[in-house]
């Protein structure tokens, strides 16, 4: 397992901190693993997972709940 931060997971896929704010807010992202006050990080495995069923799906605009419930618990 590889955990990246927020600004690791913002580089990664190109977009801005308040981007991946907003869409973890939105569900768009596995839930985050907390470690401890202030410190959180998501699995990378996870996202690549996520990314790779978007490659074949309509895009963000429409989250795979489903992949996301399995992703986040599985």
């Amino acid at each position: 397992m590889r955990l990246i931060n927020k600004r690791q997971l913002a580089d990664y896929l190109s977009v801005s901190l308040t981007t991946i704010g907003r869409m973890a807010k939105r569900g768009e992202l596995p839930d985050p693993i907390r470690l401890g006050p202030g410190i959180v990080r998501w699995d990378l495995q996870k996202i690549d997972l996520l990314i790779d069923s978007k490659s074949t799906t309509s895009g963000y605009d429409n989250p795979d709940t489903q992949l996301l419930k399995e992703v986040n618990h599985g």
